[in-house]
């Protein structure tokens, strides 16, 4: 343990040295890369920049192409310490959600020189607390032109990164989009639709942001996304109007999981997309999630369709 000293007194802190959080670390690396060399799990552990340092200096984690380091302290100089590493180039599926990740850290990576983690497919940034500069920034990046996977879900990004989005032309092959729980409009619905970055999406989630029906009928008439199979709607304060638009829209010909629940339609709109004549591939339907005993959101099901592959939360 480190010696600190306070006055005239020296006592032990109880947090342990750069060279104790190694040791400790090197060997539960070690030990999960044996069962599993190229996965590598450090959820929940409290860590900050000291132990994000560590595995991006710590030779062993050459082999390692998932990291998932969700649910801790890691802040700015955490971020960068990862994507310089000389040890994380092969690393495609990297997990930072629910961190103290900043505006500036983002903006920081985005711009810096020496980046060696260029290669991810999966990208996971949910639950930071950012906000449009720093989405922005890493949308307009260079080092992420081979994702697969973007999940900003659980910030404060809005119309701005919808329209960076929109008008990107590094994140071709996107495959899924998670954008939930922001404050995306039906302007940020226009910009992202206007250009090509949706073309390749296999799922979109705009759950709980601010839509409302106007969003939904631009969404559902912009442009065709003919490999969408998984939208989520839930919690937009979609109206009738806007159901109607979802459930005669032509645009999603391979649409196979729709989730709509905790919104405003009433009958009307349920039984436009209940009798849907377009989402003809449809296999899971959710129009209601958990608000049965609330008379302002719509409880409206099509049991058979009912989540028959997803857990209730």
């Amino acid at each position: 343990m480190a010696v600190r000293s306070d006055g005239n007194t020296e006592y032990e802190a109880n947090e342990p040295t750069y060279e104790e959080k190694a040791e400790k670390l090197h060997a539960e690396i070690a030990r999960q890369l044996e069962q599993d060399a190229t996965r590598l799990a450090l959820t929940g552990r409290y860590f900050g920049t000291d132990e994000a340092r560590i595995i991006a200096e710590c030779e062993a984690v050459k082999t390692v192409k998932t990291l998932d380091l969700s649910d801790n302290q890691l802040a700015d100089e955490a971020l960068l310490a990862l994507f310089q590493s000389p040890n994380l180039g092969q690393l495609e599926d990297l997990n930072l959600s629910i961190n103290f990740i900043t505006e500036s850290g983002v903006k920081q990576l985005a711009e810096a020189d020496g980046v060696t983690v260029t290669h991810l497919k999966a990208l996971s940034m949910e639950d930071n607390r950012l906000k449009d500069p720093a989405a922005v920034a890493l949308v307009n990046s260079a080092h992420f032109q081979e994702l697969e996977v973007l999940n900003l879900g659980w910030n404060e990004v809005a119309d701005a990164t919808a329209e960076a989005l929109g008008a990107s032309q590094n994140l071709k092959s996107l495959k899924t989009l998670i954008l939930e729980r922001n404050y995306i409009t039906e302007a940020g619905v226009r910009a992202l639709f206007a250009g090509t970055v949706l073309d390749g999406l296999e799922e979109l989630n705009l759950a709980s942001n601010k839509l409302m029906g106007a969003g939904a009928a631009a969404l559902a008439t912009l442009k065709p996304l003919p490999n969408l199979k998984i939208l989520w709607l839930t919690n937009n304060a979609i109206d009738d109007a806007g159901a109607r638009a979802i459930g005669e829209s032509t645009h999603f010909p391979n649409l196979e999981k729709l989730f709509m629940g905790r919104n405003y339609f009433g009958q009307e709109g349920g039984d436009a997309v209940y009798y849907t004549k377009t989402l003809t591939g449809l296999k899971t339907l959710v129009l209601t999630e958990g608000v049965e005993t609330n008379p302002d959101f719509v409880n409206y099901s099509r049991p058979e369709l009912l989540r028959p592959d997803y857990e209730e939360e």
